[in-house]
Parts: structure tokens; C-alpha cells; sequence
């Protein structure tokens, strides 16, 4: 019998993208570190899985050593695949791994015993609005031997007051399908396609603003939904500014309407009994620079939620020295690529500008909050974004361990000063590293407070290792 289902992966990210043809499959290698490479993440083309209408799962080799993330039609888009893994014992055997079709049949299911359900939401108007009728939402419901392309058709509650999208039509949130299992590939398996990165709107939009303009097939979102007159005046949901499309030419903060096809929800897979797993799904924007990595990413948040004490023990650096090393090297690797995606130039002009603005509001002098940013350098020879290239040349320097280790060891009181900690209350934006990036609560962005106390228990066990001599 079965014992024991999940999900792999329990989360996935599916990216935008108007392409029919999935984007291949890729994992990211080692850095290039050689004295000629770019010190920065390589993109490795791996084998990709294609579905046909009818299910029929191909494996595709990759065409070279390159990835296509584009074609004529555009981004192609990241359909994630999920996996129904277990624990079943046969003949008094346990085992676990992927379930398969010998599996079902060793413990006497079928295929069609197998129930996938797939629920998605864009709560992204009700989020601001609270209305009900805001919502867009789809789902859909699968049999393990149903292998046809389901769409998921967004729509309102038609019961709610004032639903967004009217009767008779829907947002396209993407599309799932169920793989036909078969001798070389006989995984359950559920595969979840985005949709194409559009953007809908009600249909007076073309009498509320010149600026945007929709093709008229996408506009028939109803003009009389809560959210076409939001204005988020005061609202804290709406800070940092620009998170809805409002006309600040005709119609000051209020809303037009505009929503897009982004979405998230869930994936459940049930069997015979009542055993189910779930895992999530989130679709994303493409991905406009694979092969540059965020400093800070979701996964860092994740281990800042449930590994954060494990660096601050005091014997942590100690008994993991390898493991460390390699997690700092790692961590200024990401920022070296962070910065090439970066217009450095832009944001400090950026961030001088709101340092302004926040001084007036606080009654202050604007000069002192403009000299906590970087004044604009004398211009490089043949360098437009001069702060931009002085930035990288630096921090290129910084994969290398032993130069961070020299300048750590040589600099004491260097993180303080060049390192924004977390947590702190001060709302200016200055010279500390990430220097100028602007966080999702619109404050300065900073590290996760995991990596940062591991970059600096990871700095006293350099200077200990000075002083004891090693």
C-alpha cells in the first residue's frame, strides 16, 4: 500500500511569456572564476520534456551550448513540471521515490484513480480593494488518464457585488495538462503553463487615458468593479508608489482598472483513501537576465525563517569553515552579478532624490541627506554610467576568497561601515552596500539577517584565526 505522497517541488515558478514553445530547460553551473572568465553565473543547456496534444511526453536534446529563452513570438515561456513522489511497501518491502504506473498497479490502482486539482488566483485588485468582486480566479480538475490541455479561465464571483470581470468572459491564466505516463517516462506527472503577459482593461479605458492603450479584443473588464475607482490615497497597500496603474495626468491616484494574467495558487494530487499532497505554484515575469543571480533571494528568506539561529552560535563558523567560505563566496558572487544588472548611476540618482524628499517631510536640510549618497564621479574615459563601472570593476575583486579575506582582515570595522544592517529604523538611503536598491516596504534593501550575521561571524573567525596565529 501507499503510505505517504508529495509534491516535487512544493514550490514552482512559471514565468510569462507569449511564445507557444516552452523555454528550455537549463540549471545554473559553476561561476566562471578563471582569470579570463566573467566571473559570473553560466547558464547550462539541459534536456527538456515536450508534451504533445494528446499528452505523449518527447525528450528533447539541447541544440549546442546555448539556451533559447527567446523566439520571433517572444519570451518563451517556463512551464514547471510536478512529480508525484512516495512511500509504499510491497511484499513487506518499504520503498520511496517517484510514483510510477508499476507502482498503481502493484498496490492495484489505475491511472484513473489519480485526481489532480489545480486552483489559481490574481488577487492583486481585491488586495488593495477588499471587494470580493475583484477577485479573478481559476481552477480545474484532472484525472490522472485525462491528458488534454486544460485552460484556466479567470473570472469574478458573478454573486459578489460589482464583479471585475463580467459574465461570459475571462482572464487566460495559463493552461495545465496531465503527461501520458508511458516505458521511459512513467512518472505522474502534471505540467502548469502560464499565460502570455497580457494586459486587460475595462472598456472605457480609451476615454480615461491616452497612455495606455490595449487591443480592443482586451478590453472588457466592467467599468463599474470597485477597482476602476480605487484611489489608495493614505493607503499603506499602496506604498511604494506605482504598484497599480493609476492616471496621474487625468484622473490623479485613481485606478484605471488594469489588471495582467500573473497568478498563484495550488497544486493537489489525491489518491484512493483520501491521501493528497499539495505544492504552489507562482507565476513570474520573464526572466530578463538568467544568468544573473539576486543577492538576496527567496530561498535566503526561507533560511532566514527557520536557519537563522544556527549562525549566530558562536561555534557555528568553527565546526562548518568550509561550508561558510564557500556560502560568502557565494553571496559576493551574487552581488557581482547583481551589479551588472544594475544602473548603479540611476538608482544613487534615484535614491539622492528621495533622501531630498524625505528630509523636507522630516522639516530637515536637503544638503546633508544629499551628501549620504555618491556624488557623481569625474567621468571615466569612454564611461557613461561612471558609478556603474567603478562598482563592478570593485566588486569583480571580490570573488576571489583571498582577496575578501585580506580586506576583511586588513579593515577592521568594515562591515559596520559598508554594510547595511538589518532591521534598523533609518530611512536613509547612503553609501552601504546594496547601495541605493529600494526594498519591497520602500525603504533601503538590505541582506537577510541570516547572511548577514553570517558574513560577520564568518569575519570574527578571520580575525581570530590572525590573532591566534593560523
Amino acid at each position: 500500500m501507499i503510505e505517504e505522497i508529495w509534491l516535487h517541488p512544493p514550490l514552482a515558478f512559471a514565468r510569462l511569456g507569449p511564445s507557444p514553445v516552452p523555454c528550455d530547460n537549463y540549471r545554473w553551473g559553476m561561476s566562471d572564476l578563471s582569470p579570463g572568465g566573467t566571473g559570473k553565473t553560466v547558464v547550462e543547456p539541459r534536456p527538456s520534456l515536450d508534451v504533445a496534444e494528446d499528452g505523449t511526453l518527447t525528450e528533447r536534446e539541447p541544440e549546442g551550448d546555448r539556451v533559447r529563452f527567446k523566439d520571433a513570438a517572444g519570451f518563451r515561456p517556463l512551464c514547471p513540471f510536478f512529480e508525484v513522489h512516495g512511500a509504499w511497501t510491497v511484499d513487506g518491502v518499504r520503498h520511496t521515490g517517484p510514483l510510477t504506473t508499476d507502482v498503481l498497479a502493484s498496490v492495484g490502482m489505475e491511472l484513473a484513480d489519480v485526481r489532480w486539482g489545480v486552483e489559481v488566483a490574481n488577487l492583486k485588485a481585491h488586495h488593495c480593494t477588499l471587494s470580493p468582486g475583484d477577485r479573478i480566479e481559476a481552477g480545474a480538475e484532472l484525472a490522472g488518464d485525462d491528458h488534454l490541455r486544460r485552460p484556466l479561465e479567470g473570472r469574478s464571483p458573478q454573486g459578489a457585488d460589482r464583479p471585475l470581470v463580467p459574465a461570459g468572459r475571462h482572464v487566460p491564466l495559463g493552461s495545465v495538462q496531465v503527461p501520458r505516463p508511458d516505458d521511459r517516462f512513467p512518472e505522474l506527472r502534471l505540467r502548469f503553463t502560464p499565460g502570455t503577459g497580457a494586459v486587460y482593461g475595462p472598456t472605457n479605458l480609451p476615454t480615461r487615458s491616452r497612455r495606455f492603450v490595449l487591443p480592443a479584443e482586451r478590453l472588457f473588464l466592467s467599468p463599474d468593479a470597485r477597482w476602476c475607482e480605487f484611489t489608495g490615497e493614505g493607503d499603506p497597500r499602496t506604498v511604494p508608489g506605482g504598484l497599480f496603474a493609476g492616471s496621474r495626468e487625468e484622473d490623479g491616484e485613481t485606478s484605471l482598472g488594469l489588471v495582467d494574467d500573473v497568478c498563484d495558487g495550488l497544486v493537489t494530487v489525491t489518491l484512493p483513501g483520501g491521501l493528497s499532497a499539495r505544492a504552489r505554484i507562482v507565476v513570474t515575469p520573464p526572466d530578463f537576465a538568467p544568468d544573473r543571480r539576486p543577492f538576496t533571494s527567496l530561498a535566503d528568506g526561507l533560511a532566514d525563517r527557520v536557519k537563522r539561529g544556527e549562525v549566530r552560535d558562536p561555534a557555528y563558523v568553527a565546526e562548518h569553515p568550509q561550508l561558510t567560505a564557500l556560502e560568502v563566496r557565494d553571496l559576493f558572487e551574487r552581488v557581482l552579478e547583481a551589479m551588472d544588472a544594475v544602473n548603479v548611476d540611476a538608482q544613487n540618482e534615484r535614491a539622492t532624490l528621495e533622501n531630498e524628499s524625505t528630509a523636507e517631510e522630516l522639516g530637515l536640510p536637503t544638503g546633508p541627506a544629499r551628501a549620504r549618497t555618491f556624488s557623481p564621479p569625474e567621468p571615466l574615459l569612454g564611461v557613461i554610467l561612471a558609478l556603474t563601472e567603478r562598482g563592478r570593476r570593485r566588486h569583480r575583486r571580490f570573488v576571489a576568497l583571498e582577496a575578501l579575506e585580506d580586506m576583511f582582515r586588513e579593515q577592521p570595522g568594515l562591515i559596520e561601515r559598508a554594510v547595511r544592517e538589518p532591521g534598523s529604523e533609518d530611512v536613509w538611503y547612503d553609501r552601504r552596500m546594496p547601495v541605493s536598491v529600494r526594498g519591497s516596504d520602500a525603504f533601503p534593501m538590505h541582506l537577510t539577517r541570516r547572511q548577514y550575521d553570517l558574513l560577520v561571524a564568518w569575519v570574527g573567525s578571520l580575525r581570530e584565526r590572525v590573532q591566534e596565529g593560523t
